[in-house]
Order: C-alpha cells, then structure tokens, then sequence
C-alpha cells in the first residue's frame, strides 16, 4: 500500500480511496457477526419467554397441589388468565382421575393434573393418601 506524501507538509496519508476499500473489506468481514449477535438476542427473548410460561403453570399447579383433594373438581373449571410480557394468556387446567395401578380403570384417589399455557405442558400427580 503506498503512502502518499503531502508535498506541501511532507506527511504521509493514506487516500480516500485506500480508506473507502478498507471500510468496505471491514463491513463484509463483520457482517457475518452482527447476525451471529441477532440471532443470540432473539434466542435469549425466546428462552426467557419460555422460563415465564414454565414458571407460572408451575405457580398454578401449586396453587390447585396446596387445595384440599377433594376440592379439586374434574374438568377445566380451574382454567383462568395471567398477563405474561404485556399479553394476556390462558393458564388451561385439565384434572382427570389417574389409573395409577395399571388395571385400566382410574382410580377414585388419583387426580391428573395438567396445566398448558401457550403451548408449555406440565403434568403431575395428585394423590388422597
């Protein structure tokens, strides 16, 4: 790369043209980063998304395991709404009495307990013992 050299002052520079290439060579070599770091960003917003959908149908199903057993009815009528990040979700609640000894026939002191939001299962067992 040749320096050019201000005749009047005697200092060496580089030109317009030379700086203009180097941008450009500069911009095409960080371009591949810049969507490295997009896509970084949009994974973290989706992972904290789904941590919060996790975190309140687990918040829910506490909420019906510390209910009386017999209190907690069949059905979905446990179903309601939480604001999750500005937008309200529906937390949908299904209890269903579990066969828990494998004969095929659901057993009286065995409830199912599954919570869905927005897609995010979560299931557990409840059990008048």
């Amino acid at each position: 790369m040749n320096l050019l050299v201000n005749s009047r002052t005697g200092t060496r520079g580089f030109s317009l043209v030379e700086l203009l290439i180097a941008l450009v060579i500069m911009i095409i070599a960080l371009s591949p980063l810049m969507d490295s770091i997009t896509s970084s960003f949009q994974s973290a917003h989706l992972a904290e998304k789904n941590t919060a959908l996790v975190n309140y149908a687990r918040g829910k199903m506490e909420d019906i395991l510390a209910m009386n057993f017999l209190d907690v009815p069949q059905g979905a009528s446990l179903s309601d709404t939480v604001t999750i990040f500005g937008k309200t979700v529906s937390r949908d609640v299904l209890v269903e009495l579990y066969d828990g000894n494998g004969d095929f026939i659901p057993d009286n002191d065995l409830k199912m307990i599954t919570v869905t939001i927005e897609g995010v299962k979560q299931e557990t067992l409840m059990a008048d013992f």
